[in-house]
């Protein structure tokens, strides 16, 4: 049995969307996704200053959450 891939994306990775496009894409089939609070803390933060980016990232961990439920 393939063990499963894990992945621990960084800030970065999920401002600019990288995530859901390869979930999407079939790229992360068999593949666990952690997001660590500090990223989900630093989006919110961004977000409560009005910065672009904490928007930005926020709807791509909604769009991962969804396509997870899938």
């Amino acid at each position: 049995m393939k063990e499963k891939m894990k992945i621990v994306p960084d800030t970065s990775v999920i401002i600019d969307g990288r995530i859901s496009e390869r979930i999407i894409n079939g790229e992360y089939k068999n593949t666990e996704i952690y997001i660590p609070e500090a990223v989900i803390a630093e989006l919110e933060s961004q977000a409560n200053k009005g910065i672009e980016i904490g928007f930005r990232g926020l709807d791509e961990l909604k769009e991962i959450r969804k396509l997870a439920d899938i």
